[in-house]
This record gives structure tokens, C-alpha cells and sequence, in this order.
């Protein structure tokens, strides 16, 4: 009696959605939140993750960060893969674009232009790994078949930046792709029919009203990709270029805390560039709320 009592007593509908969620939540707990707040403390050691004992330093690592010059290259190095952010969101506008019609094949296309966002980061990087060879390597053989000039890709210096940028387009466009979609199918066909009828021409009608209308989609995708800038790690190390032409602030931050063992100064360097990330978030939402009034 008290079992059917308690099943009565409890909205199932309420709960079950709780239980869906937990193992994300509790993954992001015990991954995320929890070594974020044992790194705190551990930036003011000199820790070296080879020994048991964390002696107090203060504010050294810190101090120590500012005359780093490695760092200050890697952030460099960073600052370049903005570029990827205007990139990978026109490429997955214009497939939206062009993917947004009842044309019989667009469901295929939309799936082929999806699976490189499912696709393991490291398998696909193997395979540009081979694409990208100077010498046998499948981007280059395209380039001679066309009597183009050659590239070293990401086994040269000046072009390995770009080469990265080229992948992770390639890997990201989809996901922009599926927002932009979702956006276009709020807009109304009846607005730009309309502007049809007064007399706008295609290009008036997507940049008067279409590309404001989606608004949203692109507030939304610029502030997760540039994250995704700050945070990019799999890529550079994957592909990585010579002379440590790749090297952004997270891959310093894994060499500096898992190869060298500085997990102190590791985590010290993380927390600057979390205190980044943060501002830059904060910067960019008010912003976005200004255009809205």
C-alpha cells in the first residue's frame, strides 16, 4: 500500500527528465567542475605532479607568466585561428542556404554535410595528415592535375596555420549548417514574398530581411565558435606544424602541465585564459543586447 501511495504521490512526467540528464551532469561535475576548483589552489604551488608535496609560492606563477615568451607566442598563434570564425560560418550559411528547398536529394546532402561533425576528431585528422603530404599527398596531386602551385601544408611553417583552418572548417561547417537551418525555417515566406511584390531582387530580399531575421543563429554561433577558438587543442595537435607554428594556449598548457610536469604553472595559465574566455563572453553579450534596442 505505501509503494502504490508513493507512486501516486510522485509526477513521473516531472522526474523522468532529471534522470536523462544526470549522467551529462554528473559527468560535467566530476570532469569539469570539480578539477577546476582543484586547480585553483594548485596555481599557487609549484607543484610538479611527480611529487606529493605543493609548496606555496604565491603569486609566482603568475608573476612568471607575464615574462613568458612562449606564451605570449602561443596566443599569437591563437589570434590567428579567429579567422576560422567568420569562415566556418559563411560556408554553413551558404549550405543552409542552398539546402533550404524540398528539392528531392537535399536530405542526403544535409547528412553528408553533417558527418564530419561526428566524425572522430583524430580519425579525420589522420586522413588530411595524408591529404596534406607535400610530396604524395592528395591536395597537392589535385593542385598538379590543374598546373597550380604546390603547398606545403602543415609541413611548412608559413602555411600550417592555414592548413589547420582549412580542416577545421571542413570538420565545423556542419553544425553551422544544421543552426542556420533551424533559423531559416522560422522565417516566414510569406515576408519575403512580399518584398518580392515590391519589386527587391534576391540579394535585397536575404540581406534586408533574411540574414537579420537570423539574428539569433548568428549570436549564437559566434559566441560558441569563439570559444571554440580559445579552446582548440585536437586539431593543432594532431596536425602539428614545425617550429611550433601551430602551438596555441591550450597545447602550451598541456606540454607545460603533462610533459614538463608543471602542473602549478599549467594551471595558472589555465585560469588566465578561463579569466579571457569570460570577459570576451561577457563583452560579447552586452553587445548583442545593444543591438537589440
Amino acid at each position: 500500500m505505501e509503494n502504490k501511495s508513493l507512486r501516486k504521490g510522485i509526477n513521473w512526467m516531472k522526474v523522468a527528465p532529471y534522470f536523462f540528464i544526470a549522467p551529462a551532469v554528473i559527468y560535467i561535475i566530476c570532469v569539469t567542475i570539480i578539477p577546476m576548483i582543484m586547480a585553483l589552489p594548485i596555481s599557487f604551488t609549484n607543484w610538479s605532479a611527480l611529487s606529493p608535496r605543493k609548496k606555496f609560492v604565491g603569486l609566482a606563477n603568475y608573476k612568471t607568466l607575464i615574462h613568458d615568451k612562449d606564451f605570449w607566442s602561443s596566443m599569437l598563434v591563437m589570434a590567428k585561428f579567429f579567422i576560422y570564425v567568420p569562415l566556418v560560418m559563411a560556408a554553413g550559411l551558404g549550405a543552409a542556404l542552398l539546402l533550404n528547398t524540398k528539392t528531392p536529394g537535399t536530405k542526403f546532402f544535409r547528412v553528408l554535410f553533417y558527418a564530419p561533425v561526428i566524425t572522430s576528431t583524430v580519425a579525420a585528422a589522420i586522413l588530411f595528415e595524408w591529404f596534406f603530404q607535400p610530396t604524395y599527398g592528395l591536395f597537392n596531386a589535385i593542385l598538379k592535375f590543374f598546373h597550380l602551385p604546390v603547398s606545403g601544408w602543415i609541413y611548412d611553417a608559413k602555411s600550417a596555420v592555414g592548413s589547420v583552418i582549412f580542416f577545421k572548417v571542413w570538420k565545423g561547417f556542419g553544425a553551422c549548417m544544421l543552426i542556420y537551418l533551424a533559423g531559416l525555417q522560422d522565417v516566414g515566406g510569406e515576408i519575403k514574398e512580399a518584398s518580392y511584390v515590391d519589386g527587391a531582387s534576391s540579394w535585397q530580399s536575404f540581406w534586408h530581411i533574411t540574414f537579420p531575421l537570423l539574428k539569433p543563429s548568428h549570436t549564437y554561433l559566434l559566441l560558441t565558435n569563439i570559444i571554440g577558438v580559445f579552446m582548440i587543442f585536437q586539431e593543432t595537435y594532431m596536425l602539428e606544424g614545425p617550429l611550433n607554428s601551430t602551438r596555441t594556449v591550450v597545447n602550451y598548457i598541456y606540454e607545460k602541465g603533462f610533459e614538463s610536469f608543471k602542473m602549478g604553472y599549467a594551471s595558472a595559465m589555465s585560469f588566465v585564459l578561463f579569466l579571457i574566455i569570460m570577459v570576451v563572453t561577457i563583452i560579447q553579450q552586452r553587445a548583442s543586447k545593444l543591438d537589440l534596442t
